[in-house]
């Protein structure tokens, strides 16, 4: 690879909105002189844009089938986050490194406790019930106590940085941790109850009172939970969302809410997303009208310390880039590049 003149900064371009509304947090830890271009809504073009063409470096969240091959000369293509099935990974050139970035965990974890909590005393229904003057579910008119969330247990799919997070927080709250992952370790770690591989998973759906998908959308996980693994569950049981939607089959999850096949579920991820700001339903099915689901837009590791670490992480991959160095978190692609300078 030919020897970039120090005098010619990266080309680096940010792709979607989110992306560009962390410019300055991206340009505020850059230390290699660089170009940014800002492209807010690639869902608008038409063509691929000349930029594309001629950039270094694109931060981006998904990139369509029909961008990727425009942009052959990339040499890092870094995702805001964790996943990367919104990347068109097979059109890319493999000469362009793909590398992702994390610090979720903490946030995502402290959100399904809050589900938990939330979901274990009918939290939104009882406010809605107070607010009209029933005292319905209390000591002076209702129905006998809820149980406390300790000795529950949590069954947890996936054990990456969200599981290993929420498994603090959960064992502070007495919760019994049951775990499955594509890759088990040899030993069982002290602080889990169970642990064990995806063979397990009819044995951990039947156990749980509170199941977490805190996996990454791969083939071996689309639709991983349907109509089959509800039947599975404990009709008490709440299903915590926070992976991606392609890993419940979206008409199961309804049903198996609608008809009560289990008690309830918290929601952060689905199955459709807007392309612009204006209101637009999440799914093909009404679960807006169903009484025992939380419904939320996607926010759960939306937070400012994710934000902050993710855009100086990368910040730091792109002055790694610049000088020859090796890349972290590296997903597909070539792993050390030539100095740049």
């Amino acid at each position: 690879m030919p020897k970039r003149k120090s005098r010619s900064p990266l080309k680096i371009i940010l792709w979607g909105r989110q992306v560009v509304e962390g410019r300055s947090l991206l340009r505020a830890h850059l230390k290699t002189p660089c170009r940014l271009i800002s492209i807010p809504d690639p869902s608008r073009l038409q063509t691929p844009p000349r930029e594309l063409a001629r950039a270094d470096v694109l931060v981006a969240s998904s990139l369509s089938e029909s961008m990727a091959p425009a942009a052959q000369g990339l040499k890092l293509l870094h995702v805001t986050g964790a996943g990367v099935d919104a990347i068109c990974l097979k059109a890319l050139s493999p000469r362009t490194t793909v590398a992702n970035a994390y610090f979720h965990g903490p946030a995502i974890s402290e959100y399904i406790m809050m589900m938990i909590l939330a979901q274990s005393r009918d939290l939104l229904n009882m406010d809605a019930q107070f607010r009209r003057g029933s005292w319905l579910g209390s000591w002076i008119w209702g129905a006998p106590p809820v149980p406390e969330i300790q000795g529950k247990t949590l069954g947890l799919i996936g054990y990456g940085h969200i599981g290993k997070e929420l498994a603090v927080r959960a064992r502070a709250f007495g919760m019994r941790l049951w775990v499955i992952s594509a890759h088990p370790p040899a030993h069982k770690p002290r602080h889990i109850d169970f642990y064990k591989g995806t063979s397990a998973l009819r044995e951990l759906l039947m156990a749980a009172d509170y199941l977490v998908l805190a996996c990454p959308l791969t083939e071996a996980t689309r639709d991983l939970i349907g109509r089959r693994e509800f039947s599975w569950m404990k009709r008490t049981a709440f299903l915590i969302n926070v992976a991606r939607g392609g890993v419940v089959q979206e008409e199961a999850l309804y049903r198996a809410l609608k008809t009560h096949r289990i008690q309830g579920a918290a929601i952060d991820v689905w199955y459709r997303y807007p392309k612009e700001k204006r209101a637009f339903p999440p799914s093909h099915f009404p679960f807006q009208k169903l009484a025992n689901v939380i419904m939320t837009p996607h926010v759960s590791g939306w937070m400012k310390g994710t934000r902050d670490n993710r855009f100086q992480f990368i910040a730091a991959n792109i002055d790694r880039l610049a000088a020859g160095r090796q890349i972290q978190n590296v997903v597909q692609g070539p792993m050390r590049h030539r100095s740049a300078k």
